[in-house]
């Protein structure tokens, strides 16, 4: 790994540790490069994040919110600063059964006050389990 996707991943990592909500859903940065806007962000799965109890599929709730969190965090590691949400699509595609989920978020485009990300969450099996696309504030 370059020392500018070492640096971004840090950077990311301690972001992840401000807001209180991150400590509910304890989001792990995996990867986050700069050049392109990417990153990818793991979510282990606990009783807590199921969608019933003794269920042991991820609440769409928490799903919408880690395609949230990896759209933004694709966003900001491109330009530097945090990206607020402006606009947010989710597709669930099949249940999210598993010991973790993958996010994978790709920056489309970055302009003056708005950048676009395409989302991608997949379960360990590697099938896309949810897809999402964000808009975010880059002003």
């Amino acid at each position: 790994m370059s020392e500018a996707r070492n640096q971004a991943l840090a950077r990311l990592r301690e972001e992840m540790e401000g807001p209180p909500f991150h400590h509910l859903l304890r989001p792990e940065p995996v990867d986050a490069d700069p050049d392109t806007g990417t990153v990818t962000i793991k979510l282990s799965f606990r009783d807590e994040l199921a969608r019933a109890k003794g269920d042991k599929a991820f609440h769409g709730g928490v799903i919408a919110s880690l395609i949230d969190l990896a759209g933004h965090a694709a966003a900001a590691v491109k330009i530097g600063r945090m990206a607020p949400t402006i606009d947010l699509r989710i597709d669930y595609m099949r249940p999210a059964e598993g010991d973790a989920l993958f996010a994978h978020a790709r920056l489309l485009k970055a302009g003056r006050s708005v950048a676009r990300v395409d989302i991608d969450v997949r379960d360990t099996k590697d099938r896309t389990v949810a897809l999402g696309r964000g808009t975010f504030s880059t002003a």
